[in-house]
């Protein structure tokens, strides 16, 4: 059963999440819509530091200072292992979107 490791939108409180308050004024967050609380920052288009966030590259800087990251990344994360291991929907998803990016960066699209 998984732990209740709170969502990047539970943590921030943006609004963003599905049927949060702000979602008809910004739009339900591509990370909840993915289910993609502990993974964020793989996700285009979510709301940091509130401005809309473009692509990993393009807001790779303010996710590696993030308490979401540092908690949840999966490498260096204090709670990486417990997301992969109690979250496996989420992680295999989030495995997914990396590949793609690897795939992408090496001409295999």
């Amino acid at each position: 059963m998984p732990t209740s490791l709170p969502n990047c939108w539970e943590i921030w409180n943006c609004g963003r999440q599905k049927g949060g308050p702000k979602v008809a004024e910004l739009g339900e967050c591509p990370a909840s819509q993915r289910s993609l609380g502990h993974s964020c920052w793989a996700v285009a288009g979510t709301l940091c530091g509130g401005t809309v966030q473009g692509s990993f590259a393009e807001k790779q800087g303010n996710c590696m200072a993030c308490e979401v990251f540092k908690t949840y990344n999966r490498q260096t994360g204090s709670q990486g292992a417990m997301v992969e291991a109690e979250f496996p929907e989420e992680n295999s998803e989030y495995r997914a979107i990396l590949r793609g990016r690897l795939r992408s960066r090496s001409g295999q699209v």
